[in-house]
C-alpha cells in the first residue's frame, strides 16, 4: 500500500500538493471561524 501510494504521488505530484495545501487551509481558516464564534457568543 505505501508504495502504490508513493507511485500514485510520483505521477500526481504537484496536484496532490495543490490539494494537500488547500485542505489545509480551509481546514485552518474553518477552525478559526468556528473557533471564534464559540468564543464570541456566550
Amino acid at each position: 500500500m505505501v508504495r502504490a501510494m508513493r507511485e500514485w504521488l510520483e505521477s500526481h505530484e504537484l496536484p496532490a500538493i495543490i490539494l494537500g495545501v488547500a485542505g489545509t487551509l480551509l481546514l485552518l481558516s474553518t477552525l478559526l471561524v468556528v473557533g471564534g464564534y464559540w468564543l464570541v457568543t456566550p
